[in-house]
């Protein structure tokens, strides 16, 4: 089986190197086959069509993931996704070397920077272990000995997981690097689950099989974010250093199954526009309506629910805020992601104490104050909706994301307990996107149901007046515009804004027609980066939208 392995190029390239992988693989290699191995960047979204998946990707400091569908007679129905990481330590080192840590550790080498820390332990390691070119029985090792002798092979491992157990989260490291996950659950005792955004759900090969065991890494989990838990205080919710917002309950008072814990990673580059429309998420005819919206001010909501999406096109549609724009985000943890350079980011602070708290109220008063082009609220949820409206009111246009599944679930929950916003302010409120996952051939997907104007209140039906101007067909899984010559905003709001006359009103849907073209050119020569997709969109502002559209046919934008 080994010389199986060595017969496809990069196994045994990366096998040379890491031979534990080698190990691995012939491990597995009789029940489920030899896996095919990419690098992390060759992985593509086409690859949710396959359906028996084998494949091992390399996602840096040594760790490979790999994904397979189980053998038959698996009764779980999930596709498993397994860390390789680089063999463990022997336990009596691993221990010596924790215990001569805690002493060589001193008040003065504490720092909040993770990659200071990881640099200030990495020297205190290198101080206290003596490297040597022969094999080390660890069983003898003293505790007391000036110097812990370590096998220069074994010192790599012995960095890993120091660096993974210290400064890292442990058994859960491997998930945080892995920058195709988007959600990491533990729902309890058993097997830690992640949705993967090609393969959806996988069930880990990390496994919690004693409460005592979960507890104790829950404590540990919270401690090492600065949140400690409690009997007293069971629940917490914190960002983590990469920008991961996790959730955390503890114990059995609160729920049913123990303590569980849900990490929502976050990319360090956010989904651009274009490869949400590559995914069909939305068309380039519904981003062109919305860039023409926000570059003139109007407010809106991003609707759907839990995990359809909306915070990631929040931060891709955001895009088409105008460049020199001054734009304040609130936010309970740091989700939006923003390219604007005049950009006020700004959090809640939560002590448990009201007089020092801040809230989402808070934060949206003082924006006021401010004077900012836009606020982009990470999430309205309760009395701060209130103060949005008043600022939308006053004209300053607000973007956020909303949980509700369709416009009269949203004017349900704005109009009733606890926001209770007066119906007839809706109208300050502008369009409304409902986003949904849905199935589509077996694969979950992202889609904008709906794309509505918010017209205003008809006060004899007491009934919220909306428009729906693009719908998706869930059959053929295309959008339908319906407000080519009637959408209430492009020709009462911002053709009267631009002075178009009614003569002069075809000349709006062309300009959508233009963008569109604009975003599909972009599309069509794969320019997916975020990034890259900003500064196509500032240089629009730059040299004009027709000169950008004739310089993009010719390849040379940017």
């Amino acid at each position: 089986m080994e010389a199986q392995t060595v017969l496809d190029p990069k196994i045994a390239k990366h096998g040379k190197e890491h031979p534990y992988l080698l190990r691995y693989i012939n491990s597995v290699a009789k029940e489920i086959g030899v896996p095919i191995l990419y690098e992390s960047y060759e992985l593509s979204y086409d690859m949710k069509k396959l359906r028996n998946v084998n494949i091992v990707y390399y996602i840096g400091d040594g760790i490979y993931i790999h994904i397979y569908m189980p053998p038959k007679g698996t009764v779980s129905g999930y596709r498993k996704y397994v860390a390789v990481e680089p063999p463990k330590p022997h336990p009596k080192l691993f221990r010596v070397i924790e215990l001569r840590l805690a002493e060589a550790i001193t008040e003065h080498d504490v720092s909040e920077d993770p990659n200071e820390k990881k640099a200030i332990l990495l020297k205190k390691l290198e101080k206290i272990v003596k490297i040597v070119d022969y094999q080390v029985d660890y069983e003898k090792l003293k505790e007391d000995a000036k110097s812990i002798p370590v096998y220069r092979g074994d010192f790599e491992y012995l960095k890993y997981y120091v660096i993974r157990d210290k400064i890292g989260l442990g058994i859960l490291e491997p998930f945080i690097k892995d920058q195709w996950l988007e959600d990491i659950t533990c729902r309890g005792l058993g097997y830690v689950y992640v949705f993967h955004k090609i393969f959806g759900p996988l069930e880990t090969n990390i496994e919690f099989r004693t409460e005592e065991e979960l507890d104790m890494f829950i404590i540990k989990l919270a401690e090492r974010i600065g949140k400690p838990i409690s009997h007293a205080k069971p629940i917490v919710d914190a960002t983590l250093p990469d920008g991961s917002r996790i959730n955390i309950v503890y114990g059995h008072d609160v729920s049913l199954h123990g303590s569980n814990f849900t990490i929502r990673k976050f990319s360090k580059v956010p989904i651009s526009i274009t490869q949400l429309i590559a995914w069909n998420t939305m068309d380039t005819r519904i981003a062109a309506y919305l860039w023409i919206l926000l570059n003139s001010n109007m407010s809106g909501f991003i609707c759907g629910e839990t995990a359809s999406g909306k915070t990631t096109t929040l931060n891709a549609i955001a895009a088409f805020i105008p460049p020199t724009y001054k734009v304040v985000s609130i936010e309970d943890t740091a989700e939006v992601q923003l390219p604007h350079l005049n950009w006020v980011r700004e959090l809640t602070r939560d002590t448990g104490v009201k007089e020092s708290s801040i809230t989402m109220f808070d934060l949206l008063r003082a924006a006021l104050r401010q004077r900012p082009n836009y606020i982009i609220v990470g999430e309205i949820r309760g009395v701060e909706a209130s103060i949005a409206f008043q600022a939308m009111q006053t004209g300053h246009p607000v973007l956020s994301t909303f949980h509700a599944a369709s416009v009269e679930r949203v004017v349900q929950r704005l109009t009733g307990d606890p926001i209770n916003i007066p119906k007839s302010f809706m109208d300050n409120l502008n369009f409304v996107l409902i986003q949904s996952a849905v199935w589509r051939g077996g694969i979950m997907a992202r889609r904008v149901l709906s794309v509505n104007e918010i017209i205003g209140y008809d006060p004899k039906a007491d009934a919220i007046v909306y428009v729906p101007v693009f719908v998706w067909d869930s059959v053929k899984d295309t959008f339908v515009f319906r407000g080519r010559g009637a959408s209430y905003l492009l020709e009462n709001k911002i053709a009267a804004m631009r002075g178009i006359s009614r003569v002069q009103m075809k000349s709006i849907y062309d300009e959508l027609e233009q963008r569109a073209y604009f975003l599909r050119l972009l599309v069509d020569k794969k320019i997916f980066n975020y990034f890259d997709v900003w500064n196509a969109i500032v240089k629009t502002y730059e040299i004009g939208l027709d000169t950008a559209i004739k310089r993009l046919e010719r390849g040379v934008l940017l």
